[in-house]
């Protein structure tokens, strides 16, 4: 039976440990979620009818292109940004081209090299945690088919500067490469390079409900680029690709931008609070742009990780490159950032 050879080797991590009745600290999900009177609220439109009704992403696509000052046919909404990752490599990755990002980066961009047959160029940091956006441009040529960039960059938090974006943008065109950016983190730093979409035609920007918006468990997200980038990817996606309920929840989100502020400012907190108190305790803390703090514990990391799990606490540690040694914590609100300490404190 024949098995594509690109995904029959393929590594994937697959998560199978039960993360219920634990401070989810490791996957930079919002610790605490949505307030529960407006999750209530929102339930009480779920109606078994509404169940049973194949979705319809319409009323999302207005609310969005509302949100980000773009047209309708600008947008796809998609199965979280994860899904709209995919497309990109599915409807404009070209077997045999490069992939660039910088390294380290959010895993699923190497993945998704390898699924469809691409080599990943990557990039490493200079080792005062800035991007090397020269070299970065210098792997840019004839044989590039995507350029990938993070506005702020996971799992560091670091910044591309608008000048920095353009001149990345510009290159990639010229050898008509595609530019994802992918502005995940980006509510947390406020930021943003949509704007660029209208200015030129190589740009897919991804967005995702996951983190500020707390619907990770829902899966929602969406892709925004000019009109025939997008309406290449709506070709290759699943029919009803986004659940009701998801689309129904990010609706209502949209619809309460104070709820979102709210959620931004908690979690700034959270964060200025926690770096505080590891900065005063003497570790060395990178905590930039994005809803995660990283730094290096006294002790070996993955016994702190370990340590801290008995306490229902969980983080994330890195055994290789840049980040050898160190942990990573997401960040919320200031509650959940002192349990975290406590814990901490009484491990370390």
């Amino acid at each position: 039976m024949y098995v594509n050879e690109y995904i029959k080797d393929l590594y994937r991590v697959k998560f199978h440990e039960d993360r219920g009745n634990v401070l989810r600290l490791d996957m930079n999900e919002s610790p605490e979620g949505l307030p529960l009177d407006f999750v209530e609220d929102v339930k009480r439109q779920i109606t078994p009818e509404f169940l049973a009704t194949y979705p319809q992403k319409d009323r999302l696509v207005r609310k969005v292109s509302e949100h980000i000052g773009l047209q309708s046919d600008q947008i796809t909404i998609t199965n979280g940004s994860d899904e709209a990752m995919r497309l990109a490599f599915q409807c404009f990755g070209e077997h045999g081209k490069k992939v660039i990002t910088v390294t380290p980066t959010f895993e699923m961009y190497g993945v998704y090299a390898a699924m469809f047959g691409m080599e990943h160029v990557t990039v490493a940091y200079n080792v005062d945690f800035t991007i090397p956006v020269e070299q970065l441009l210098s792997e840019i040529n004839e044989a590039t088919g995507i350029v990938v960039i993070l506005n702020p960059n996971s799992p560091i938090g670091m910044t591309y500067t608008e000048s920095e974006a353009r001149a990345i943008i510009e290159k990639a065109g010229t050898v008509g490469a595609l530019v994802v950016i992918d502005e995940a983190y980006h509510y947390f730093y406020g930021y943003t390079f949509m704007p660029l979409i209208e200015q030129y035609n190589n740009v897919i920007m991804l967005r995702t409900f996951s983190k500020l918006c707390a619907i990770a468990g829902l899966r929602v997200g969406y892709a925004a680029g000019n009109a025939q980038l997008i309406d290449y990817m709506e070709k290759a996606e699943s029919t009803f690709n986004v659940s009701n309920v998801g689309l129904l929840f990010a609706e209502e989100i949209l619809k309460r931008p104070d709820l979102m502020e709210a959620q931004r400012e908690a979690e700034a907190e959270g964060r200025i609070w926690l770096s505080e108190q590891l900065r005063k305790a003497g570790y060395h803390v990178l905590a930039l742009e994005g809803n995660f703090i990283l730094f290096k514990p006294r002790g070996i990391a993955r016994d702190v990780v370990a340590a801290l799990k008995e306490k229902g606490v969980w983080i994330r540690d890195y055994s290789s490159g840049i980040l050898a040694g160190y942990l990573r914590i997401s960040t919320g609100h200031v509650d959940s950032m002192r349990t975290f300490w406590d814990a901490f404190t009484a491990v370390e």
